[in-house]
């Protein structure tokens, strides 16, 4: 380690030193699991949350660390999302939510294991696992954080972290002030592209939503892609940051995806404050030009109450696609109605299914269980699987308590 590395490293123990001294964090966690170190759910009251990129075992060099080495690597990756936590002023002691992407479900059992021995305390984010190649071929996990920051101020800040590898242009975590923000649906451009192309259209479709909200690129706060394959990932990397000219570009996330589109792209992103309190928690938004869905808004705008993020919901057994399809849906009943919210006031939803019968299943009954007029918004991926064998589909959601 080298001088820069030492005073960087000593900066972040310092600045998490003062946050576990600051006022305790308005984070609620419902029913934690003391072995994974996980919640099903975490409710969020009025702070700003920090959203990292998605983080690989790599060193300061940005060498992998722990090849061949499981356990190695998971601990790398949790220490690269601390430091990217720390600078933007948080830390592991304020973690909302964690997605992890593994090579294969055989290493859920490991994560969850390192998850218990970082978060012993009342301290369990929500997590989401899902199955997917990843951006370095001997990576076999990475992972992506959502924390409060206690103290932020009125603007999205973008940070890198100086412990931290990866593309000089890309941030490594982006602090989304307390207050209105936005979902952005998944958008793809036609089928029949490729990668660069695809990319590069769907991120002018993304724009001219930003556009109709009347936001801009600068607002922006995490951006995730579902693409194919993982090996040309540079490619889409490359045409974001050329998308962004001279500007900070946010936090990536990527996650491979089975489909016969290349890429399809989400975000979140900060929205104004208006003058005026809306009567509404959420707003369910479809710009001009394009058609409404039933099961998914275009757009969700949430303008206040307090957040909540749900873990990765997986069905109870190993039953038929309609079996698991149900018990998610009733356990996300069952969930929501603890934190004070409810299917109506849910903004955002990630659903990864592994086949087309459970993809087909969860388009039928979600015709049955949203209210038409008020779907969150949503990105659908078909992925090898949701990190635990014989399930079939994972429901990842944030929603609003009004």
């Amino acid at each position: 380690m080298n001088l820069r590395q030492a005073l960087a490293t000593l900066t972040l123990f310092a600045a998490s030193l003062h946050l576990r001294a600051a006022e305790p964090a308005r984070l609620r966690f419902i029913d934690p699991h003391e072995k994974t170190g996980s919640s099903q759910a975490v409710v969020v009251d009025g702070l700003a949350l920090a959203h990292t990129a998605q983080l690989l075992p790599f060193d300061a060099q940005g060498k992998l660390v722990g090849k061949g080495d499981p356990d190695a690597q998971i601990q790398q990756v949790l220490n690269n999302l601390e430091a990217a936590l720390v600078t933007a002023r948080s830390d592991f002691e304020h973690a909302v939510k964690i997605n992890v992407y593994v090579r294969t479900a055989k290493l859920t059992p490991e994560v969850q294991d390192a998850l218990f021995w970082r978060f012993k305390n009342e301290v369990r984010p929500a997590v989401t696992i899902v199955e997917s190649a990843l951006p370095h071929p001997d990576a076999v996990v990475a992972m992506d954080a959502v924390a409060a920051v206690p103290k932020a101020g009125a603007d999205v800040q973008r940070l890198r972290a100086a412990t931290l590898a990866g593309n000089e242009r890309v941030n490594h975590v982006a602090v989304l002030p307390a207050g209105p923000h936005v979902y952005v649906s998944g958008q793809a451009s036609p089928k029949g592209n490729d990668l660069a192309q695809a990319t590069r259209q769907t991120l002018d479709s993304l724009r001219a939503t930003l556009k109709f909200l009347d936001l801009h690129d600068g607002q922006i706060v995490q951006v995730k892609a579902f693409l194919r394959p993982m090996t040309a990932v540079a490619e889409a990397e490359q045409e974001i940051v050329k998308s962004f000219g001279d500007r900070p570009v946010p936090p990536l996330v990527f996650v491979e995806w089975q489909s016969d589109l290349p890429i399809e792209i989400e975000l979140v992103a900060a929205a104004p404050v208006p003058k005026e309190k809306a009567k509404e928690p959420i707003e369910f938004l479809t710009p001009p030009g394009v058609q409404a869905s039933p099961v998914f808004s275009r757009v969700t705008r949430i303008n206040h109450g307090k957040i909540v993020y749900v873990g990765g919901l997986v069905g109870q057994s190993d039953g038929k696609p309609a079996a698991q399809v149900q018990e998610v849906f009733a356990s996300l009943g069952d969930l929501l109605k603890k934190t004070g919210s409810d299917v109506r006031h849910l903004a955002k939803g990630t659903y990864y299914v592994t086949d087309e019968e459970t993809t087909r299943q969860f388009g039928e009954f979600r015709l049955k269980h949203y209210d038409p007029r008020r779907p969150p918004a949503a990105s659908k991926a078909q992925v090898p699987g949701v990190g635990f064998p014989g399930k079939s589909l994972a429901l990842d959601m944030i929603a609003v308590v009004p």
